[in-house]
């Protein structure tokens, strides 16, 4: 069993026998069916179910020259609402499946950002049509979350959110000078790095952790594309499961200065959710690549 399922409220599904009622449901009256040709004699289809508004359940398959179709995995998605500009991503293909993944460098977040691939029959089909080369830019972000946690925002006059925006453009163009092997920058984020330590290390002695760092994004566990998020709530919409009738949140959050949709079950969720508060969880980041 998928360990994401109940992020788009299907909680109740404990067996695989539950679990072909909704394969069944996918395969029959799908929202969207993308087929290409992989090799001479087979075909990969990806189906998608729409269980919600920007939910539902993806079926990745085969067809073989008889016609005969093989489900090879499944996994459940949130679409986000806009697309990110990044300078270049690398699609790489999973060993185990016919599954990619994504690959950026992110100066925001300082470190390389990875994500699972959504589009799967898109790029595969780019392959196939030998337009793997082409310069992919632009990824429509997302994240399923199993546990998390709302917690209160951070409160900041004009003067302090002026003055972060001012120190952000400072750092990005920093971070850029730096990727291009200019050594005053790199010494200047050097010390930017040391004055920051300095700085945590004497308020964390008076201040919850929480109140000094307002949001934050950093890699979690084995999993390559699993992420520690603290992020603040812009929107928050609820969305019920057409099968299950559970509620899902959706919430639209700002993290490091990256826009995403999260999508948590209400009963995996302490605390209620509201704009200008927080959300703190594990999250799997998904992405739907532009082709």
């Amino acid at each position: 069993m998928h360990s994401y399922l109940r992020a788009i409220g299907f909680s109740k599904i404990k067996s695989r026998k539950q679990l072909e009622k909704i394969y069944a449901l996918t395969l029959k009256r799908p929202n969207r069916k993308v087929m290409t040709t992989v090799s001479i004699d087979t075909s990969l289809i990806q189906f998608e179910k729409d269980f919600g508004p920007s939910i539902g359940l993806t079926l990745i398959g085969e067809y073989d020259v008889n016609g005969a179709l093989s489900v090879e995995h499944y996994f459940p998605y949130i679409k986000g609402d806009s697309y990110v500009d990044y300078e270049s991503i690398t699609i790489e293909k999973q060993t185990d499946k016919e599954s990619y993944a994504g690959v950026c460098e992110d100066y925001r977040l300082g470190m390389t950002l990875i994500f699972y691939v959504l589009n799967i029959a898109d790029y595969a089909k780019s392959k196939w049509l030998n337009y793997s080369n082409r310069h992919l830019t632009k990824v429509n972000l997302s994240a399923l979350s199993i546990s998390g946690t709302v917690l209160l925002g951070v409160q900041k006059s004009k003067q302090q959110l002026q003055y972060e925006n001012k120190f952000k453009l400072l750092r990005d163009n920093l971070l850029s000078a730096a990727k291009e092997g200019d050594t005053e920058a790199i010494e200047n984020l050097t010390i930017s790095e040391m004055d920051t330590y300095t700085s945590l290390t004497g308020r964390i002695r008076n201040e919850d952790i929480l109140s000094i760092v307002d949001t934050s994004f950093m890699p979690c566990g084995v999993e390559c594309d699993h992420y520690m998020v603290i992020g603040n709530i812009l929107k928050v919409t609820e969305v019920v499961n057409a099968y299950s009738e559970e509620t899902v949140y959706n919430l639209l959050i700002e993290t490091n200065d990256i826009i995403l949709n999260i999508g948590i079950n209400k009963l995996d969720l302490q605390g209620e959710p509201k704009e200008g508060r927080r959300f703190r969880g594990e999250v799997w980041l998904m992405g739907h690549v532009r082709i």
